[in-house]
C-alpha cells in the first residue's frame, strides 16, 4: 500500500484542490467553477482566520481534500469548524486518508480551541455516515435548508 502524507494547502496547491472538489461535487450533481473554487481556497489559505484547507498527497500528487470553515457559532457557544468538504479521489479511497484527513482536521480544531466540528452528510453516502461515526460523530434530526443569492 502506498503511503500518504497530510499537511497544509499552499496557494499555489488551490488550483489543484479544487478540481478536486469540483470532481467531488460534480458526483452530487452540483456543478461548480474551478476557478471560484480556487480563488475561495486561496483566501481561506491566505487567512487562516477563515479556515483551513488540508490535503493529502502520494507522490507528490494531490489525491484528498479538507476544506474547513471557522465561524461564530450561538448554538456551541464559540468558534465552531465546519467540514465543507471531504474528498478522496475514488482511486485512492480505503486506505485510511480520508480519516487522516478529518483526523488532522479535529486535530487543529481543538488546539485551536474550536468547540465542535459540525459537517452534514449526504443520506445516500452510507460508507462517508460510517466514517464519521467511526471519529465519534453523531447525527441531528434537523433537515438543511438553503436560499441561493446573486452571486
Amino acid at each position: 500500500m502506498q503511503s500518504f502524507l497530510i499537511s497544509p494547502a499552499a496557494v499555489r496547491d488551490c488550483r489543484k484542490c479544487a478540481r478536486l472538489l469540483a470532481e467531488e461535487l460534480g458526483e452530487d450533481g452540483v456543478k461548480a467553477s474551478t476557478e471560484r473554487l480556487s480563488d475561495l481556497l486561496e483566501a481561506v489559505v491566505a487567512n487562516t482566520d477563515r479556515g483551513l484547507v488540508l490535503l493529502a498527497r502520494v507522490d507528490e500528487r494531490i489525491v484528498g481534500v479538507a476544506y474547513a470553515a471557522t465561524i461564530l457559532s450561538a448554538e456551541h457557544g464559540g468558534l465552531v469548524t465546519w467540514l465543507e468538504e471531504l474528498y478522496v479521489a475514488p482511486s485512492h479511497r480505503s486506505r485510511g486518508i480520508g480519516s487522516a484527513l478529518l483526523g488532522e482536521v479535529i486535530e487543529r480544531a481543538n488546539e485551536a480551541g474550536v468547540v465542535a466540528v459540525d459537517l452534514e452528510v449526504d443520506a445516500r453516502h452510507s460508507r462517508a455516515q460510517s466514517l464519521y461515526r467511526r471519529l465519534g460523530f453523531r447525527p441531528l434530526n434537523r433537515s438543511r435548508w438553503v436560499k441561493e443569492l446573486q452571486m
